[in-house]
């Protein structure tokens, strides 16, 4: 017997086929169930669908009680097929069955299944794309990450009651999750939210930093001058993009980035952007103004946001940094620059 799983959409076309008309003089029953044996609902889908089942052993029985399995139901009359077929899944759904199609039958023929047998006989996927237009299906989720034995706990108790069923595959680290197509999306979702990589502060991490208001080798220079004694991150320059990327712990990376856009939060004063000059000199030769100059600077000279070279043969010091800083440098070499005792240039 070849049973194959139910489309929703091919309801409307096993519906098409020619169907004994029922007596005139006999009423069609109603979808109203109140505690009423799982025998009443067939009866029912027999008369006003005229579907027939086809089932084995015990499966209509409630395998806690062994007696038939009950049901409560009541619905607004359907007034078409594939209504009232849509309705008699949902009531099956209810009793713990499942109808597959049986091919090969005159007219639209269910085999009835509870859980295990629906989970043996269901088509496998291993996609929820797979699952388009399918009624009961078995999924197969492989997790690359997340443990198996945690994941299954956190699904179960969302499959359908009575229905529903999950195996574990701990070597393959995979699951076989069987239900209907609207539990198995919940499970999929689930499986691949706990599957996600969580992130820890040891996890070692680049990002990069778009400097907006100065040159990034003076953030680099700023952001070292922070640096912490325990901390360990690197901090590399692209100077063609003006770009900062550092390197390091997740945690010490995040603090070197927060650091940087309470640095940039503000425009750069003219006062101190970046320039390079010649300070001409009368008596002071270049090597005592050069010294000078690095002793005043010491620490931006470590920095690397000042620099200083002197030129003995045109007796100059080029200085490079700040306008504010060539301000100082001046007037440092200006107070020192005066005519030395016999009036005769060092």
């Amino acid at each position: 017997m070849n049973r194959i799983l139910i489309p929703a959409l091919l309801l409307a076309a096993l519906l098409a086929f020619s169907l004994a008309p029922a007596s005139a003089q006999e009423a069609q029953p109603k979808p109203e169930f109140k505690d009423a044996p799982v025998t009443d609902v067939l009866l029912w889908a027999q008369k006003s669908i005229g579907v027939g089942f086809v089932y084995e052993g015990q499966v209509l029985n409630n395998p806690a009680t062994g007696q038939l399995r009950r049901v409560t139901a009541s619905h607004v009359e359907p007034q078409t097929r594939p209504e009232k077929t849509l309705l008699l899944f949902e009531i099956l759904k209810r009793c713990g069955l499942v109808a597959f199609e049986v091919g090969g039958m005159p007219g639209p023929t269910y085999h009835l299944y509870a859980a295990d047998g629906a989970a043996r006989n269901a088509t496998i996927v291993n996609s929820i794309d797979e699952l388009e237009g399918m009624y009961f299906a078995s999924l197969t989720i492989k997790l690359r990450r997340a443990a198996v034995q945690s994941v299954a706990p956190r699904i179960r108790p969302k499959l359908s009651e009575g229905i529903g069923s999950l195996e574990v595959f701990e070597d393959t680290h995979s699951l076989i999750v069987s239900d209907f197509a609207d539990r198995l999306l919940v499970a999929w979702e689930i499986a691949m939210a706990a599957d996600q990589p969580s992130q820890r502060d040891d996890d070692l991490v680049v990002q990069d930093y778009a400097v907006r208001n100065g040159v990034a080798a003076r953030f680099e220079a700023a952001i070292e001058r922070l640096r912490e004694s325990s901390e360990s991150w690197k901090a590399t320059v692209n100077e063609a993009s003006n770009l900062l990327l550092i390197s390091g712990r997740r945690d010490e990376v995040g603090k070197v980035v927060d650091r940087l856009r309470l640095l940039d939060s503000r425009p750069e004063d003219p006062a101190f952007q970046q320039t390079t000059q010649t300070i001409k000199l009368i008596y002071l030769t270049p090597a005592d103004a050069v010294a000078t100059l690095r002793q005043m600077f010491e620490a931006q000279i470590a920095a690397g946001s000042v620099q200083v070279g002197g030129f003995e043969r045109d007796r100059k010091v080029v200085f490079s940094g700040s306008e504010f800083g060539l301000e100082r440098a001046r007037a440092a070499i200006k107070a020192n620059d005066l005519k030395p005792e016999g009036g005769e240039k060092k």
